[in-house]
This record gives C-alpha cells, structure tokens and sequence, in this order.
C-alpha cells in the first residue's frame, strides 16, 4: 500500500464508469470534480460513474468537489477564435459588454476599474501574458502589452499584489455547495482562501447541510493568493485540510517561492493534524505525452518526501489524452520514492510534543510508543467519523495503518489520507465481539496473518466498552495482552 494517495481529476477524458474503474486499477484514490466547468446534471453522471466504479472493485474512494471561487476572467472574443496580443501594443480590459478582439476584452469583474491605478500589473491566463496600466476610466483598464502570446476566451485574470474587495465564496460557490452537499460528497475545497474568516462560513454552511450521522464533509483550503500565505496558521487552524495549488500561487506570488511555501505549508498542515494535497501541474506534459519529463518525476517525488497526504492530476486526467497511463505513472513514481527514501517519510514520532489537554493525541502517542515498543509496524483504528485516523496519520510515523469502521461514509473518506487503508466491518455488539470483527476484517483481507502482533486502538465510540483504548493484540488469540484505558494514555501524555 503506497503511503501518498492519487486524487485524479475528472472531465471528458475520464468521466465514464470504464475509464474510472481502470484508473482506480491503476492506483487513483479519490476523483476531484471541479466547478469551474460543466454542468450539476454533468457533474451529478459523474458521480455516480465514479461511485459505481469503485464499488465494482470493492474500494473506497473519496469525492472532491472544488468549488470555483470567485476567478476573474475575460469574457468570449469573436467567432470564439484565439488572438494573439504583440508586445508593445495597446490593449483594453472593459466591463462594457464588447466582442473581443486583439485589441480589447471584456471581463466579468466588474470592479477592475476600482482596484488598479496605472502602473498596476495584470496577467493573464495563469501569467502566461503580462500586461501593464497605462490609465483607468470607470469602464476600461487601458494597458500596454509586456509579454505577449496567445489569448483565448474566458481566460483567468490575476493581480498580483492587489487586494481585491470580493467574497471567496460567490454566489454560484454558495449555490454549487448546496448541491454537493446532496450528493453526499466526501471534500469540498475552498478556492482563493485570503484569510480565517472565509473558512469559518464555509465550514459552517457544511455543517449546516450534513446529513451524515457520524462526520461530514471535510473542508480543504486551496493556498494560492499571497494573502492566504500571510495568514497560513490562522487558515490553517479553521480548516480540516489544505491544497497546495501552485497554478495561482505562482501567478499570485512568484514562481520561485513556489517551492518554498509547499514545503512550508506541507510542514505546517501536518504538525496541525491537517491533512495536505500537492496539486497542479504535476505530470503537465502527459496531457499529449505518453511519458513524463525527468524533472516531473523529480516533482512528484520531492513532494512524496515532503510529506503530502495526495499528489494531484488536473488537466493530465480531466482532459489530457493518456489518464490512465498518467495514473499508473504518478503511482510507480510514489512506489519508489517510498520504497527508495523510507527514511525521509518515517520522522520522529511526535512522542515529545507538549501535552495538548486532548485524549486523541495522547492516544496516538500511546498507540505509536507501543507499536515501537512490541515492534510490529501495524495499527488498527476503530473510528466512527475517520478523526481518529486522520490524527494517527499525522504522526508520519511511518507504520501500516488500517482504518476499521462501520461507516461507508469514513471509508470512502479514509482513502484520501496517508498512510490509513480503510475497511468497513460489520456492527460489534460488544468490545470483545469489536476486536474478532476487526481482526477477522483484516484476515480477510490479507494484510495480517495468525500469531502476529499488532496494535489496535479506538478513540470515541457509542456504547462500547473499546471507547478510548489502546490495546496489543495477537492474531488468533481470545484476549488482549494489554489494554490501555484513557485515564493511562493520558498519564503518558503529561510524562
């Protein structure tokens, strides 16, 4: 089991049950839906082609909607046809309602006249063009072109370093999450998280809609504005999750920096139990290659080694020629940067951090202390929401993880996280009865074997005696050599 999980994006190339099913083979662990495009009734299909599929191979897979944010665009340009932009020449951004051409665009935000002055910089299609203001009406931003190209419609609009006096979740966003929500998706990511605040609504709007009897969807804040790196604790701390969403934290900040702040935001999520997904631009040449460049594969690595819960496919799956080739590539890549460089993905338990006041550390601590101390390299988690084993995954502690619920819910969720392969196990009448289901689950499933020693905990369950537990465990035994009750685990913590 590869530690790092594939989230594949899905669109024309990958949406179909066939298609999905043999990425799922080839080692996709979640699908991202981005509403950005298509349709609720397109995305909707999607679903439950995706759902279908894994269910066809008996696997968890988690969903993903990425709401689209509040993206500033150019509007359509005649007969839809691509322009090309000279260097030197003038050229209009308007919110007049105008048919574009080589001179002139119009855009769907409105307020651009308000927030640029001359001298302002504004890039186009994620800063593949480079414009400057030369003067602003209350209509028109009139520019000269500094690095010219390509244009085609309904392409993004940045501005660098210019605080822009929008809300992250637009009208459409509030919309698009209402119907996620009934879908009873698994995440919803937050795009162009500026601050704290923007997390807390749309956590709240989540917790509003669920009507999940145990968890809910999870939050991921995408990082890709340079406010959002301003306030990276604060966001991180409101929400369940965050994305490395290098695109616009490119064009937003500067593309040597992207590096930089990954590594940061990765060292940062997981030493805050959040998990992290690495994403765009990952394996950008398979979308017409057959084959990766060397320095992608070094990409998908480093971030393997950094510690990201998921690397991500964008446009390698939704829309490129070679989805599936590109999911079996990403996998053999994360396959040998874990077998290669262990070492770097198994960091120092966090044994020593100071006590935090919550059972759930002090139990992840006791569990991981004493995997070591029995030497075995596998935990088994009773969870009912999949928290238990999102906290066990930030540990990074390097050992297999099995998730155990009755929930389909935390299973499809689980498959998401690092280091956590989730199984549903029927319902337990009791804790003895708990620990023969779960040890029967993964007979089953071959991942452990008779006479071999693993542990197994659980956080907070309803009505059974396992609640908040830590216990040793020998396959094909009746009973555990140890059990270790909250009030111990938290006697590990304070020492």
């Amino acid at each position: 089991m590869r530690n790092a999980k594939i989230l594949a994006t899905l669109g024309p190339a990958s949406n179909t049950e066939p298609i999905i099913r043999t990425m799922l083979e080839a080692g996709v662990n979640a699908v991202r839906i981005n509403m950005s495009h298509g349709t609720h009734s397109e995305h909707e299909q999607t679903i439950v082609n995706a759902r279908a599929a894994a269910r066809s191979l008996d696997r968890p897979l988690a969903i993903l909607v990425d709401l689209s944010g509040p993206k500033i665009r150019t509007r359509s340009l005649i007969g839809g046809q691509a322009v090309t932009l000279s260097e030197g020449s003038p050229f209009t951004i308007t919110t007049r309602e105008v048919d574009g051409t080589n001179e002139i665009v119009g855009t769907n935000f409105s307020e651009l006249p308000k927030v640029v002055t001359p001298e302002s910089v504004i890039l186009l299609d994620d800063g593949a063009l480079k414009l400057k203001v030369d003067s602003v009406t209350e209509t028109d931003v009139n520019c000269t072109v500094v690095v010219g190209g390509e244009l085609k419609e309904r392409k993004g609009i940045n501005l660098p370093a210019t605080k822009l006096p929008i809300p992250s979740m637009t009208e459409k966003d509030h919309i698009d999450l209402e119907w996620a929500m009934g879908q009873n998706v698994d995440y919803i990511a937050l795009s162009f998280v500026r601050r704290a605040e923007d997390c807390r609504e749309a956590k709240e709007l989540i917790k509003k809609l669920n009507t999940r009897e145990m968890g809910r969807a999870l939050l991921v804040a995408k990082i890709e504005k340079a406010e959002a790196i301003e306030n990276l604790e604060e966001i991180i701390q409101e929400t369940d999750g965050v994305m490395v969403a290098r695109g616009d934290l490119g064009v937003e900040t500067s593309v040597e920096l992207v590096p930089v702040y990954q590594k940061r935001i990765i060292e940062r999520a997981v030493a805050n139990d959040r998990f992290v997904i690495t994403a765009t631009q990952m394996l950008q040449s398979m979308i017409d290659s057959p084959y990766p460049t060397r320095a992608e594969a070094s990409d998908v690595a480093n971030a393997v080694w950094d510690g990201t819960d998921a690397v991500m496919l964008s446009a390698e799956t939704a829309s490129g020629k070679y989805p599936v080739e590109t999911v079996r590539t990403m996998a053999q890549i994360i396959d040998a940067a874990e077998t290669i460089r262990p070492d770097q993905l198994k960091k120092p338990v966090k044994y020593s951090l100071p006590p935090s006041g919550r059972t759930s550390q002090a139990l992840c601590k006791a569990a991981a202390y004493a995997a070591k101390e029995t030497m075995t390299e596998k935990i088994a988690v009773y969870t009912e929401s999949g928290l238990m084993a999102r906290r066990l995954s930030s540990f990074r502690s390097g050992l297999k993880t099995f998730g155990l619920t009755t929930s389909e819910d935390a299973y499809n969720q689980l498959s998401l996280i690092w280091g956590v392969q989730p199984f549903v196990h029927e319902v337990p009448w009791a804790t003895q009865e708990m620990l023969k289901i779960g040890e029967r689950t993964l007979l089953e499933a071959g991942v452990v074997s008779a006479g071999e020693t693993l542990i197994m905990m659980a956080g907070r369950l309803s009505g059974l005696g396992l609640s908040s537990s830590v216990v040793v465990w020998t396959i094909g035994t009746d009973v555990p050599h140890r059990n270790l009750k909250a009030a111990q685990v938290q006697e590990i913590e304070e020492n």
